[in-house]
């Protein structure tokens, strides 16, 4: 933690006030169940909190404000309004809200533990309508779109859409993606990155926030993936150009964004997952459904039977499984939204 010395008390009582919440390693269904106080759940949020909370002291200290605990209602508002003027997205001035009022518990918690009167200082309604995110959009093709925009792209640039296709990997990961990260099982290819920093298939740098993964190879990319390591060192890089020479070949060719490529293979893995279960057409008509409950604002489980309830488990464990391949987490009901919609 911070020292509250040398003018940085802001910052200081901003951290705090995020580790007053903290309750990683406590799930925050089992505390609401209990009726308990749930707050920060995890490090990606206390990093998100920590990083809007200190912005936020320094854009207060040039307005003057040299105690967290002096803020008022005007202060939040004059904040939004100046992020607004910056020209952020909806979505940005959303997540700066939710940080705030994080905070702002953290504070009141604190403030509560010494006796004093819980701090307020946040409006009970939001300022930016959560309806106005900006919503995602399906950005998958069909094999006809991905062939004919495949054709415009240079040979080394092919490389980098082929292994996008292959493994789901995100364009980033695809240029720092190395011979050792192609690894076989059971005469099956798969993307491995590991969590050891040492190693030479290393997620350190390579995946988002270095958290080491496994996807596998889509069968019909797999002659592809293994000439483009036959011969080569574990070190040597499987693409020849790096991530902004990808970007602006792919917008050359017309692909609108290099997820496209991981949209693709979410929806095609998906498929082939359910169809191995052997309920590949019932499981997608389970999928929309959970997806039209999310849109209408209900429970992704809304209408299911007791009698479905199996398939519905079944079919939730696949989604899951798909959104570990890309990198997800469990229970992103908000990403299928966007990379399994309409299967």
């Amino acid at each position: 933690m911070a020292s509250n010395r040398g003018g940085n008390r802001l910052k200081y009582q901003v951290e705090q006030a995020i580790k007053r919440i903290n309750y990683i390693g406590q799930s925050k269904k089992e505390l609401k169940k209990t009726g308990a106080e749930t707050g920060i759940h995890s490090i990606t949020q206390v990093k998100h909190t920590l990083s809007v909370g200190q912005n936020f002291a320094t854009w207060i200290k040039e307005q003057g404000v040299r105690d967290l605990y002096q803020l008022k209602r005007s202060h939040y508002r004059d904040y939004v309004a100046h992020m607004q003027e910056k020209g952020v997205s909806n979505g940005h001035l959303i997540n700066i809200e939710t940080n705030l009022r994080l905070l702002q518990k953290g504070m009141h918690n604190i403030s509560l533990d010494k006796g004093f009167e819980g701090r307020v200082w946040i409006p009970k309604t939001r300022l930016i309508n959560t309806a106005n995110r900006e919503k995602p959009q399906d950005r998958s093709y069909s094999a006809e779109e991905l062939k004919g925009f495949r054709e415009k792209l240079s040979t080394n640039a092919k490389v980098g859409a082929d292994l996008q296709q292959a493994f789901g990997l995100r364009l980033r990961e695809v240029s720092n993606t190395k011979v050792a990260h192609i690894v076989e099982k059971d005469g099956k290819l798969f993307w491995r990155a590991s969590e050891d920093k040492l190693a030479f298939n290393t997620a350190q740098g390579v995946t988002k926030a270095g958290r080491g993964r496994i996807s596998p190879c889509r069968p019909e990319f797999e002659a592809r993936v293994r000439d483009l390591i036959q011969g080569k060192e574990k070190d040597a890089y499987l693409s020849l150009v790096r991530y902004n020479t990808l970007k602006s070949a792919y917008n050359r060719a017309g692909v609108k964004g290099s997820h496209s490529f991981r949209h693709t293979y979410a929806r095609e893995i998906l498929k082939s997952e359910l169809k191995q279960r052997g309920i590949e057409t019932e499981g997608r008509e389970v999928i929309q459904r959970m997806l039209e409950n999310r849109a209408a604002g209900y429970r992704k489980d809304h209408t299911i039977t007791k009698e479905e309830r199996p398939l519905y488990k079944e079919v939730v464990q696949v989604m899951d499984k798909v959104q570990e391949y890309l990198g997800h987490g469990e229970g992103r009901i908000d990403l299928a939204e966007v990379y399994l919609k309409g299967i």
